[in-house]
């Protein structure tokens, strides 16, 4: 039961009564704080007012908050929850004058509607459900689209290892290195094998048919005949 139905079913204040309260929590959300100022609207006796809060804190549809006054400029001040925390003589925050806090608070309510949402259990499983077959779908095909991007990583991991592998040529290999290297001493020279094009094809010298060695001079590209030592220059694009 929430607020709103217990004050309609209650019977310590009249109904009239009842229906003003109800009324003024129109304005109020859960968990607002409820001001005896507002509450004298309600037009409630003593007896009625001490009564009926009492029985609202009872079934914990409000909590008594006490919060300081100051007697001097009437600024609010802190809240507590106890009466016990409040101590006896502070300063206003506002004006800075000190006075007794024991003796200068008001009281008001924080309100709980306890408004609770009616559900049909089996529906409300059967939502539930759906969503979790649902969910489950899509976190397959998640794994699934993560297992594809793993191979395909695990692909390319392999053809960067075989390029790899093939790209690293030795030097003793060549019959030229020495001499290419001797030619250029001042510069950087690597022998980077015989293949060109992807590794698909080769230079052969014109004159005695042997294969160019392919050589890279600091940022330049050379060709030396095997046989004859002449070079070409060779441009990338």
């Amino acid at each position: 039961m929430n607020l709103i139905e217990y004050l309609q079913q209650q019977n310590t204040i009249p109904r009239n009564k009842a229906d003003k309260f109800i009324k003024l929590l129109e304005k109020y959300d859960e968990n607002d704080v409820l001001y005896e100022a507002a509450i004298n609207d309600i037009d409630l006796t003593n007896e009625e007012y001490e009564e009926l809060f009492v029985e609202l804190e009872k079934e914990s549809y409000v909590d008594s908050i006490f919060i300081i006054q100051c007697p001097f400029c009437d600024s609010l001040g802190n809240t507590y929850v106890e009466k016990f925390d409040i101590p006896e003589t502070d300063e206003c925050r506002f004006c800075e004058t000190e006075f007794n806090h024991r003796e200068n608070y008001i009281t008001a309510y924080r309100i709980y509607f306890n408004y609770k949402k009616k559900v049909d259990i089996l529906t409300d499983l059967g939502e539930k459900i759906n969503y979790n077959q649902d969910r489950i779908f899509e976190i397959s095909d998640e794994i699934r689209e993560l297992e594809d991007k793993r191979k395909a990583i695990q692909l390319e991991n392999i053809k960067f290892a075989t390029l790899r592998n093939e790209l690293l040529v030795d030097k003793s290999e060549s019959k030229m290195y020495n001499k290419v290297a001797d030619k250029y001493k001042d510069k950087k020279v690597k022998y980077i094998g015989t293949l060109l094009y992807m590794k698909k094809c080769v230079i052969t010298c014109l004159e005695c048919d042997e294969v160019y060695e392919l050589f890279q001079i600091d940022d330049n590209y050379i060709g030396v005949c095997s046989m004859c030592q002449k070079e070409i220059g060779i441009n990338f694009k």
